[in-house]
């Protein structure tokens, strides 16, 4: 069993969104509806990060996870050693970087609304920055659209912003 700062970090936000939980089932069955969608999933996958990094065997068995740098922070078995740190330009081009794609959303967002822009999003960033294959890009882009919706506007019936464009043109 390895404790060290990372295994930390997990733990303390497995705690952190445990303790929203706990608090959220005071509410309203209606608006703890949000919460319970978010924290569960969090937990789940804050657990599972938790066995991968305290149980080695566990590590071993999900070790494909580590494979996968979507935001180029070098977490994986290619990470440099702690001694050695990157050169600043590096870093600050890797956050410039990560920060363009997220005012991308927010612009695709406000622009042409959530459930056209987070398909549009996905498939560009995983196709462009990820260089996923089609398959996975077109999997994870239906599924998380498909939730978003489900969860969003069947079940919760929650008015998604349509986006300025579709407003103007009155669609």
């Amino acid at each position: 069993m390895k404790l060290n700062d990372r295994t930390l970090f997990t733990l303390g936000v497995f705690v952190l969104v445990l303790g929203f939980l706990v608090l959220s089932l005071d509410y309203q069955p209606r608006a703890r509806l949000v919460p319970l969608i978010i924290a569960v999933p969090t937990l789940l996958l804050t657990l599972l990060q938790l066995l991968i990094d305290m149980v080695p065997a566990v590590g071993r068995r999900f070790s494909f996870l580590q494979e996968y740098d979507l935001f180029g922070i070098d977490t994986g078995r290619a990470a440099a050693p702690s001694g050695e740190s990157c050169p600043s330009g590096t870093v600050f081009r890797r956050e410039l970087n990560f920060a363009a794609w997220l005012l991308l959303l927010m612009a695709l967002i406000y622009f042409i609304g959530y459930l056209v822009a987070i398909p549009l999003f996905l498939v560009l960033f995983l196709r462009l920055r990820s260089s996923e294959s089609w398959l996975m890009t077109l999997s994870i882009t239906v599924a998380t659209w498909a939730f978003v919706y489900v969860v969003f506007i069947v079940i919760m019936g929650a008015p998604l912003h349509e986006g300025v464009v579709w407003k103007a043109v009155g669609l």
